[in-house]
């Protein structure tokens, strides 16, 4: 049995690693038609400036709030694609909400950066707005590989959530998975791309002051070869409050895929994740008309 996952998860990771439309495909498999409740939030004017929120099935009771920002080398990406990640996190009883941003080259860092402060501030409100939804503040971000950075930049340097009207207080916590924290000088074309000439100060997670980073959850693989484990090690090192769990057999796209129902569910992801997210934020009691 254990031979018949380690090669299911074989094969569908490279299957996901091969290609957006294999990506399409492997949400298929695993969310079917789920949709989101509102699609196309717009966050802002430019075209990809728009989130998808998933809603859990019971809607007696606001829900606490994920944002989960995809990965892509910063040059590709489609919320479309992550619904298997949306219906993980809303079968837990949590809301999801899942930014596009806009892609490199036709922006570079830090504007994909500032889309991510800019999804939050308008989900901050939107939470205000509709308090019957979703819980908003504060809220869980997550994501995985350039999605991970992301999450972790946006909070680490504090401009972006003060140019926002935000601080550190309204996140309750940070999960990433498989996530680039200390990548310069920038060896890869994507890095390169999309960072250019930029000072190390200004781009590196571990380069900046963390005292005031929330809890964080940094999950990778030990045959990560794409984001090496030593960025996730590295900032588990600095940060205040950091859980540091490497799994095992696990490349790039495992600690994602993980997050599937079918054939690639993984409980040394999904237990740890389970388990920060009941620490750092917690659910409505059911009420007393429910069974």
């Amino acid at each position: 049995m254990r031979v018949f996952k380690l090669t299911a998860n074989a094969l569908i990771a490279a299957l996901f690693l091969a290609g957006c439309d294999k990506l399409a495909a492997f949400n298929h498999l695993q969310a079917g038609d789920y949709q989101p409740t509102v699609a196309d939030l717009r966050y802002g004017d430019a075209d990809r400036q728009k989130l998808d929120l998933y809603l859990p099935a019971d809607r007696t009771k606001p829900a606490p709030l994920i944002v989960w920002f995809y990965g892509g080398s910063w040059d590709s990406g489609d919320k479309a694609k992550y619904a298997f990640v949306a219906k993980r996190f809303t079968e837990m009883g949590y809301a999801v909400a899942i930014p596009d941003y806009r892609l490199v080259p036709e922006i570079r860092f830090p504007e994909f950066i500032k889309d991510g402060a800019k999804s939050l501030a308008f989900l901050k409100q939107y939470g205000q707005e509709h308090p019957n939804r979703i819980t908003a503040t504060p809220m869980i971000l997550a994501g995985h590989s350039a999605g991970a950075y992301n999450a972790v930049q946006l909070v680490a340097d504090q401009s972006y959530l003060a140019s926002v009207g935000m601080t550190a207080n309204d996140i309750a916590g940070i999960i990433g998975l498989s996530g680039p924290y200390d990548f310069y000088p920038y060896d890869v074309k994507a890095t390169q791309i999309a960072f250019g000439d930029t000072p190390a100060a200004q781009s590196q997670p571990v380069e900046q002051d963390l005292s005031h980073m929330p809890p964080m959850l940094l999950i990778t693989g030990n045959r990560d070869h794409t984001v090496y484990p030593r960025n996730s090690r590295r900032l588990a090192e600095l940060a205040p409050d950091a859980r540091l769990v490497i799994i095992k057999d696990t490349g790039h796209a495992g600690t994602l895929i993980a997050l599937g129902s079918i054939l690639t569910e993984n409980r040394a992801v999904l237990n740890p994740v389970g388990e920060f997210l009941d620490t750092r934020i917690v659910k409505p009691a059911p009420s007393k008309s429910e069974p």
